[in-house]
């Protein structure tokens, strides 16, 4: 497993291509069609992604044996913790231990950072998500219903996983 950053308009692109595919195959049967085209275009728009990274969001595009099969965004929020806004990996990709070396690339980044924890949420229908992260050592900490426009909402876990020092 390799990792490299996503920084340029052609790397947009190929988190743009690989968030269709993994949300179609992942989100079906969790949230409507309608709503997984209305957050993909939400969250993965060009300006979207240039907008994170001028906020220091890190983007990173995971690649196994020559093929991308997933990516990452992370920022330190002024709470001093690790946002995980996004860990996705195709279908085929699930379940080989590519998920939990992401999840550990995230809690050394957390450790080295000086950071207190590492926080993400996860759609409370999403119980492979739920498990995975449950596994990984994270505890839920909160839930929360979020307004998202459109008619739509996200109803989310609230995941963290403390750094020990």
């Amino acid at each position: 497993m390799t990792i490299f950053k996503a920084i340029n308009t052609a790397n947009f692109k190929e988190v743009q291509e690989l968030a269709s595919v993994i949300w179609n195959d992942n989100y079906k049967g969790i949230i409507s069609q309608e709503q997984i085209d209305y957050m993909l275009n939400m969250m993965y728009n060009t300006k979207r992604l240039q907008e994170d990274l001028n906020e220091g969001y890190q983007w990173e595009l995971i690649i196994n044996n020559g093929e991308t099969i997933g990516y990452l965004a992370y920022v330190i929020k002024k709470d001093n913790r690790v946002f995980l806004s996004k860990v996705y990996l195709k279908t085929s990709a699930q379940g080989i231990g590519i998920g939990k070396k992401s999840l550990n690339r995230i809690k050394e980044y957390a450790k080295v950072s000086c950071c207190t924890s590492v926080y993400l949420t996860v759609n409370k229908a999403n119980k492979k998500g739920v498990r995975a992260y449950h596994n990984a050592g994270f505890n839920t900490i909160n839930e929360e219903v979020t307004d998202i426009g459109g008619g739509y909402v996200m109803d989310d876990y609230v995941f963290e996983f403390v750094i020990q020092s």
